[in-house]
C-alpha cells in the first residue's frame, strides 16, 4: 500500500525533511556553541522553515496554509519586537527559559519555504516505513524546532577602580552588583556591609563607573598595563603604549577549559574574560588588579608576582580560583561520542567481513540503522541540559548496545576465526579508551587545546576503522555457495577453462 503523494506524514519523513531536522538539532545544540555567528544562525532559520510546515500539516492544517502560517509567523518574529517577545514566551513554555531576537536579515531564509513545498509535492512513502519513521521523526522534529538559546545569568567581575587607599571591584548578577574591596593592597578581599541610610533620606541610585581597559603607574605615565577583552591576560608597556608584552595570562586552551566550566554551570553566554584594570600605588611600588569577568580577578603584588582570585562567599579568595588542570568539567558528551566511535570501528570490520555475500536486510542492516539512530539521539541528549537529556543519552546507549548485538549476530555466518573476533573487539575497545584518555588529558592540560584533542580523537577513530577493515579483510572469507552450485575448483571445460555445460558457439 502506498501512502498518497504529498501527505503530512510522507512530507515529514521525506529524506530532505529528515536531513533538515538533524541539521537543526546538530546546529542548535552543538555548532552554535562551537562557532557562534551569522552562519550557524542562518542555518537554523533555513532548516526550521523546512521542518515547521510538515509539523503544522500533522495538525490537519492544509499544506498551503501551513506554509503561509510558517512564513507569516517567521516574518513577524524577525521584523517586530512584539513577535520576538511572543516567540520567546512560547519557546519558554516548550523548552525552558529562551530568548528569540528580532533580526530582519534572517528573512534571507524564506526561500526555504519553496524548497519545503517542492518536497511536499514529491513526498511518497510506504505505510510500514512511514509508521516506523514517524516514531522517531515526530518527537525529534518537535524538539528541533523548539531549540533555542537559553537565557543566561552571567557571574563576572566587571569593573575595578582605586581611590588611592581602597581597591574596589564591582561584580554583575551572581554577587548582586555589590562591591568587593581590598584595603591592604590586594592581599585580602571582603564584601563591606552597606551603609545605613540617614534618617529621612531618600536613596538615590549612584553612578556606576565604566570599565577602564588601560591604566598607568602613578607618577610614571610611560609604564602602563592593559587588558584586551575578552582575552584573559594582562599586557605591560614601558614606552607609553608603543609596544606591549603579555606579563600575565592563561593559555588559550586553559581559557577554553574555564569557559567550558562556566558555561556548564551558568549556561551559554555566561563566560567573559578580562574586562577592566587598575594600577594602585603602595609603599615600595604598585599593585595591579584586573577584573577578569567570570574568572574573578588577577592581582600583581608590589614584587611583581601574579595571583588569581576566584569568587567566594566573602568576596574573592585564592582558594576560589578555578583550577587549570583539574576543572570540574562534565565529559559525558566526549565519553559517549568516543563509545560510538568504537562502535563504528567495529561495524566497519563487520561490513568488511560480510563482503561479497549474505543478505543485507537482516541483522547487519538493523545494526547500521540502530547505530545511526542511537548516535543522533545520544548527541541530542549530551548537547542539551534539559530534564530529558539523561533519557536521550540512555536511549542512545541502548541503541548502541542493540546495534552491537545485531552486528555480532550478522558476523557469525561469515565464519570468521577466533583471532579475527578478538582483534576486532580489541581495536574497538582501544579506540574508545584512547579517545576518553585524550579528553581526560585535555582537562589536565595535555593537550592544551580542545581542538587538538578533537583532532587526535578523529585520527584515532579513522586509524581504528582502517585497522578494523584490514583485520576483517585479512581474515578472508570464502563465498557462501547455494545448494546446487558446483564445488570450488570443479571440472571445467577442456577449452580455456569454460564451463562444459555451456554450448560451444562454434559447433
Amino acid at each position: 500500500m502506498r501512502h498518497p503523494t504529498g501527505s503530512a506524514l510522507a512530507w515529514l519523513v521525506h529524506p530532505a525533511t529528515v536531513t533538515a531536522t538533524f541539521l537543526l538539532l546538530v546546529n542548535d545544540h552543538l555548532l552554535k556553541a562551537l562557532w557562534p555567528g551569522p552562519i550557524t544562525g542562518k542555518l537554523s532559520d533555513f532548516a526550521g522553515l523546512m521542518v515547521a510546515p510538515p509539523l503544522l500539516a500533522l495538525a490537519r492544517v492544509p499544506p498551503p496554509a501551513a506554509l503561509a502560517v510558517t512564513g507569516l509567523g517567521f516574518v513577524l518574529v524577525k521584523t517586530t519586537q512584539t513577535g520576538a517577545d511572543l516567540a520567546s514566551q512560547a519557546w519558554t513554555l516548550l523548552a525552558g527559559p529562551s530568548l528569540v531576537l528580532a533580526d530582519p536579515t534572517d528573512l534571507i531564509a524564506l526561500p526555504a519555504l519553496a524548497a519545503a513545498w517542492a518536497v511536499h509535492r514529491r513526498s511518497r512513502t510506504e505505510h510500514a516505513v512511514r509508521q516506523a519513521r514517524t516514531l522517531v521523526i515526530v518527537p525529534v522534529a518537535l524538539i528541533a524546532v523548539t531549540a533555542t538559546g537559553q537565557a543566561d545569568m552571567p557571574q563576572q567581575a566587571h569593573t575595578v577602580f582605586s581611590d588611592g587607599e581602597t581597591i574596589t571591584v564591582l561584580s554583575d548578577h551572581g554577587y548582586g552588583n555589590g562591591p568587593v574591596v581590598s584595603r591592604d593592597g590586594g592581599r585580602t578581599w571582603v564584601k563591606p556591609a552597606p551603609p545605613a541610610p540617614a534618617p529621612g533620606s531618600v536613596p538615590t541610585p549612584s553612578g556606576r563607573p565604566s570599565p577602564v581597559t588601560r591604566s598607568c603607574v602613578p607618577g610614571d605615565p610611560a609604564h602602563c598595563y592593559r587588558v584586551v577583552p575578552p582575552r584573559l591576560a594582562v599586557d605591560e608597556s614601558r614606552d607609553g603604549g608603543r609596544t606591549w608584552t603579555t606579563v600575565w595570562g592563561v593559555s588559550k586552551g586553559r581559557e577554553e577549559l574555564l569557559e567550558r566550566t562556566v558555561t556548564e554551570h551558568l549556561g551559554p553566554g555566561a563566560w567573559q574574560g578580562s574586562q577592566a584594570i587598575v594600577v594602585h600605588p603602595v609603599a615600595g611600588g604598585h599593585v595591579v588588579v584586573a577584573a577578569n569577568g567570570s574568572d574573578g580577578i588577577a592581582v600583581r603584588d608590589a614584587d611583581g608576582a601574579w595571583r588569581r582570585f576566584g569568587f567566594s562567599a566573602g568576596g574573592f579568595s585564592a582558594e576560589g580560583a578555578a583550577p587549570l588542570d583539574s576543572a570540574n568539567v562534565n565529559l559525558t558528551a566526549e565519553y559517549v561520542m568516543g563509545s560510538f566511535a568504537g562502535l563504528f570501528v567495529f561495524l566497519a570490520g563487520v561490513a568488511t567481513a560480510r563482503r561479497g555475500g549474505l543478505d543485507e536486510d537482516g541483522p547487519a542492516a538493523t545494526a547500521y540503522v540502530l547505530a545511526a539512530v542511537g548516535f543522533f539521539v545520544a548527541a541530542m541528549g549530551v548537547s542539551d541540559d534539559g530534564f530529558l537529556s539523561p533519557l536521550f543519552v540512555a536511549a542512545g546507549i541502548g541503541c548502541a548496545v542493540a546495534s552491537l548485538v545485531n552486528a555480532a549476530i550478522a558476523l557469525l555466518p561469515a565464519g570468521r576465526p577466533a583471532w579475527t573476533w578478538t582483534c576486532l573487539i580489541t581495536v574497538s575497545a582501544l579506540t574508545v579508551l584512547v579517545i576518553c584518555a585524550v579528553f581526560d588529558g585535555w582537562v589536565a592540560g595535555t593537550p592544551d587545546r580542545y581542538s587538538t584533542a578533537v583532532l587526535i580523537s578523529w585520527l584515532t577513530a579513522i586509524t581504528g576503522a582502517a585497522a578494523s577493515v584490514l583485520i576483517a579483510w585479512k581474515g578472508g572469507r570464502r563465498p557462501v555457495r547455494e545448494e546446487g552450485d558446483p564445488p570450488e575448483g570443479g571440472d571445467r571445460s577442456r577449452k580455456g577453462g569454460e564451463d562444459p555445460a555451456e554450448p560451444d558457439p562454434h559447433r
